[in-house]
This record gives C-alpha cells, sequence and structure tokens, in this order.
C-alpha cells in the first residue's frame, strides 16, 4: 500500500475512516469506484460511532462499550461495599460469639461458618467467597441458636439470622449483577473491536483499488485524506487538544489526530524548569498519551506535532495544565 498504510489506532483509524468517505462521496462515479464506496464506509462508522439524529437515535459500539464500561465499574463497586458490610457484620458476630464458643477453633465454630481451609482457624474468611459461605452458615447456625442472637437497637450490633440471610442474598445478587455486567462489558468491547477491524480492512481495500484507478501522483489521493504515493506531503496538524488530571503527577492529553498523519511527536514544558518545549514521545497514532511523572503543583505545557513518516506537521496544538 505504499505509504498509506491504514492505522491500527483506534482514532487514527476513525479520522482516516472519516476522510476516506467524504472523499469517496466525491469520486466514487468518477474514478468510478467499485468495490468499495462511501456507503460501505458509511455503515461501519455508524455502527462505531453511532447516530442521534437517526430514529430511533444510533447509539454506536463505541459508546456502548464505555457505557458498558461505566456499568461494570459500578456494580463492581456495589459489590465491594456490600463486602465491606457483610464483613463487618461477620467481624461484630464472631465478636458477639466468642464469650460463647470460645477463643479456639471448635465444632461449633465449625457450624457457626467460621472454618476456615487451609488453615483451621475460626476468624473471619479473608476472600468473598468464604464471606458469602459464612453467612449462609451463619443463618441456619442462628436459627437453630435464637438465645445466640443479639437484637438490633441495643447498645450491641445487630447480629441476627435475619440479618446475616438478608447479607447473603444482597451479596450475591451483587455478585451475579457484577459478573453480568462483566460479560456485557466483553461482548461490548468484542464487537467493538470486530467493526474497527471490519473498517481496517475496507480501508485497505479502498487503497488497494484506487492503486489500480489513480495514478501516483494524482493530487486526488488527497481528497481521500490520503497520502500522494509520489509525492507525500506533510500531514495536516492535530487538533483539539485537551488536558485532563489522571492521578498524583499524571496528565492523560487528548487530540484529534491530523489529516495523514500516521503518529504523533509530544513536546512538554515544565514552566520555570524547561526553557521550552522538549521531547517526551510518541503516541503510535492513537491519539492520546498519558504523561507520567509530574510534579505536583507544576503547570505543565503540552504541544502535539502531526507526523507523517518522517514528515511534520508545520504546527500543533498547544495546552496547559496544573499537575495535581
Amino acid at each position: 500500500m505504499s505509504n498509506n498504510e491504514i492505522p491500527d489506532a483506534e482514532r487514527s483509524l476513525l479520522a482516516r475512516g472519516e476522510d476516506c468517505a467524504d472523499g469517496c462521496a466525491v469520486l466514487q462515479d468518477t474514478l468510478p469506484l467499485k468495490l468499495v464506496r462511501e456507503a460501505d464506509l458509511r455503515l461501519i462508522l455508524t455502527s462505531l460511532k453511532g447516530s442521534p439524529a437517526a430514529t430511533p437515535p444510533v447509539l454506536g459500539l463505541i459508546y456502548q462499550c464505555k457505557q458498558a464500561e461505566q456499568a461494570l465499574a459500578a456494580a463492581n463497586n456495589e459489590r465491594k461495599n456490600k463486602d465491606t458490610e457483610c464483613k463487618a457484620f461477620l467481624t461484630s458476630a464472631r465478636t458477639s460469639l466468642l464469650p460463647i464458643l470460645g477463643r479456639d477453633p471448635s465444632p461449633e465454630w465449625e457450624l457457626a461458618g467460621y472454618a476456615n481451609a487451609p488453615a483451621y482457624s475460626n476468624a473471619v474468611p479473608g476472600t468473598q467467597e468464604g464471606r458469602l459461605q459464612c453467612l449462609s452458615a451463619l443463618a441456619v447456625y442462628l436459627t437453630q441458636h435464637p438465645t445466640y442472637e443479639v437484637p438490633a437497637g441495643g447498645p450491641r450490633p445487630e447480629v441476627t439470622a435475619t440479618l446475616a440471610l438478608a447479607l447473603h442474598n444482597q451479596l450475591s445478587t451483587c455478585r451475579t449483577a457484577a459478573n453480568s455486567a462483566s460479560n456485557a462489558q466483553n461482548d461490548a468491547l468484542t464487537a467493538k473491536r470486530a467493526a474497527l477491524q471490519s473498517l481496517r480492512r475496507t480501508l485497505i481495500a479502498l487503497v488497494d483499488e484506487l492503486q489500480l484507478r489513480l495514478p501516483d501522483d494524482d493530487p486526488r489521493w488527497e481528497v481521500l485524506g490520503l497520502n500522494i504515493p509520489a509525492n507525500p506531503r506533510p500531514p495536516e496538524p492535530a487538533s483539539d487538544l485537551t488536558l485532563t488530571s489522571a492521578g498524583l503527577g499524571r496528565i492523560l492529553a487528548e487530540w484529534e489526530p491530523g489529516t495523514r498523519s500516521d503518529d504523533d511527536r509530544i513536546l512538554i514544558q515544565i514552566v520555570g524548569v524547561d526553557a521550552d518545549y522538549r521531547e517526551y514521545g510518541k503516541s503510535g497514532g492513537d491519539g492520546e498519551e498519558l504523561i507520567k511523572n509530574l510534579p505536583p503543583g507544576a503547570t505543565v505545557k503540552v504541544k502535539i506535532i502531526a507526523l507523517n513518516g518522517s514528515l511534520e506537521a508545520s504546527s500543533g496544538p498547544e495546552a496547559q495544565f496544573v499537575v495535581v
């Protein structure tokens, strides 16, 4: 494909797809293009990016993937919080049972759910799975020994079979929800990756066909956002650079790749330390970079220079951010 390699990085691939779709709209009938046309590219791009104006609106696979990722994070957080509540209850229950069952492991502790493999002990189980089973056993044990219960409303934390069973069921529900969310996130990611791969294969097919339809020095290559094979020019500058905090001493830089770019130089300047911009690294063409090991409280300037092989854009977007 000469110097029109199709990028792997998501942002660059989507930008290339949009440019080629726009170019196909202009040239597909005059060339004419037969293998890949604008409608082929628009169909894949819409499946990925969505179409809010459509009736009904199309939620793209990229949005669905992010939505599934957020749902998984929320479900995992719910499970974690519920498990913390269960652990606190089991700790209170153990404290309440110590004067009755003694400090040493025993068959009674085992009946109460506090027998942990491989070390035989009566400690609160160290795993979430262990705590789930302990709650179930404890609910049965307290049902058989109601005088061991501590009712709600007193000076000590409630320890009852009813609460043990309720917490068991709640934790089980949270675990099921988290597992379902994980499966949904995996399905969404698989679908997005398949669509991105389809877009990449379609763009490769388009470039292959263009090599048959256009001379290597024809300027119409650039109408499709591609290099003129015999005379590649520097890419258009990147745009829309935004900087956000990514934790202590870290900044996430995100930008829109420039037309015909296949990589980017990332330049940074720590105000008051660096006299000018200095090289931080290259992005690999994915339109984002996590900039690490920055001094907290410092003002950092970032500049992005789009690359097309060894050719550089004449300018690039700049932004600055105060590091957390």
